[in-house]
């Protein structure tokens, strides 16, 4: 239950559960040959673009922190050689 709680905290559970809706809504519409109105694919689009985003984001964060992380222990590794 605590990693439902996680991942609904970052909205992870409702734009996955708003894309499907959507996406579903599409393929049903298309099998039907009945015309899929443009706000579905913009809606289903925007809502699979802030999903990827969000985690392209966060993927990025995690890349920043672990290279000022080097470069600090690189940092104190030259001090600590140079000193002794």
């Amino acid at each position: 239950m605590d990693w439902f709680k996680d991942e609904f905290s970052k909205s992870n559970i409702i734009s996955g559960f708003l894309a499907i809706i959507v996406w579903l809504a599409v393929v049903y519409l298309a099998i039907m040959q009945l015309p899929v109105p443009e706000i579905l694919y913009f809606g289903g689009a925007s809502v699979i673009a802030f999903f990827f985003g969000s985690k392209q984001g966060k993927a990025e964060g995690h890349t920043a922190a672990l290279r000022e992380l080097t470069q600090l222990k690189k940092k104190e590794y030259n001090d600590d050689v140079h000193c002794n």
